[in-house]
């Protein structure tokens, strides 16, 4: 198979360089042998620079003859070929190319052609130079040898090289998807807060409307005890009014009528001494442990959201 490409990397170059000489025969004028200048066409179609074709026809005034085909045309008729004086232009570049590499390919020092290849310099060297002192020590190969040696691991080179390039393309495709996939991921994760959201105030409503009825229903009770407790205040008042009416009474009387029931008068003042007066208390955190556990729970929750919220704010930033 290597054979086979030198082969045909041998045909290539011979092919191109007599398509190079067939273009540098176009572009000449057949008088001068030089690159055509102000290329005309004359009626049989061939190409002239434009001052040798005149100085060709100079002495004549009809019958002007082509100087390549011999055909005779009554008329001067001289047209500009501004087409093939590009195509001029071209094949000088290309002249001017294959001199530059066929120059390269001489040794600058012995003007010999570099037909071998120093492994220890990596630089192609002339026959003078390989047995001079500067690389008679050093391997040196023919350059064919050396091109195709070099060839083929450069080959080897490929393969790796056209996987990385392909992992890399696709990591790549894959790379620049992520934008509209991270968009799409962004948009769902909002719509799954915003609904999370209002799904907690809705909630959150609830348990406000919970609360609060369960507190107008605990401000009820408390009211209700404190209007029981009012009116059980105000018997035993004025009961122990009429008790405190009834020994001053007593004081008054003379001493059978101060006797009589006595005992019973003292029994009541003894009592007295050991009635208890109850009020009701209006705190309200004493009577929290009526409501829903819900209730602490969102207590917490709210501290946790409220309390560090600047702090934690800071520390994402």
């Amino acid at each position: 198979m290597a054979q086979t490409s030198l082969l045909e990397a041998g045909a290539s170059a011979a092919s191109t360089a007599a398509a190079l000489e067939n273009l540098q025969v176009e572009a000449s004028c057949s008088v001068c042998l030089e690159y055509l200048k102000e290329p005309v066409i004359i009626e049989c179609g061939h190409n002239f620079c434009k001052a040798c074709i005149t100085r060709w026809w100079e002495d004549l005034e009809r019958d002007f003859p082509c100087p390549v085909c011999r055909k005779t045309s009554r008329y001067r008729s001289l047209r500009p070929n501004r087409q093939l004086g590009s195509m001029v232009e071209i094949a000088k570049q290309l002249q001017t190319v294959k001199r530059k590499i066929r120059d390269e390919s001489l040794c600058s020092e012995h003007h010999e052609a570099l037909s071998l290849f120093c492994y220890e310099d990596q630089e192609a060297v002339c026959l003078i130079c390989a047995i001079s002192h500067t690389h008679r020590a050093h391997t040196v190969v023919p350059l064919d040898d050396a091109t195709q040696e070099y060839k083929e691991k450069l080959q080897k080179c490929l393969e790796p090289l056209e996987q990385k390039l392909e992992e890399i393309s696709c990591c790549k495709a894959s790379e620049e998807k992520k934008p509209g996939e991270l968009k799409r991921l962004v948009e769902s994760r909002r719509q799954q807060i915003l609904k999370e959201f209002e799904e907690l105030h809705r909630r959150l409503d609830e348990e406000q409307q919970t609360l609060l009825s369960r507190l107008e229903e605990e401000e009820q009770d408390i009211l209700q005890r404190l209007r029981e407790n009012a009116a059980h205040l105000g018997a035993k008042r004025r009961d122990l009014a009429h008790l405190a009416a009834e020994v001053e009474g007593k004081c008054l009387q003379s001493g059978f009528e101060m006797l009589k029931d006595v005992k019973s008068t003292l029994e009541k003042c003894d009592k007295v001494k050991t009635m208890e007066v109850t009020t009701v208390s209006i705190e309200l955190e004493k009577n929290f442990s009526n409501f829903p556990r819900q209730y602490f729970a969102l207590r917490k929750i709210l501290k946790q959201l409220i309390a560090p919220h600047s702090g934690f704010s800071r520390q994402r930033m």
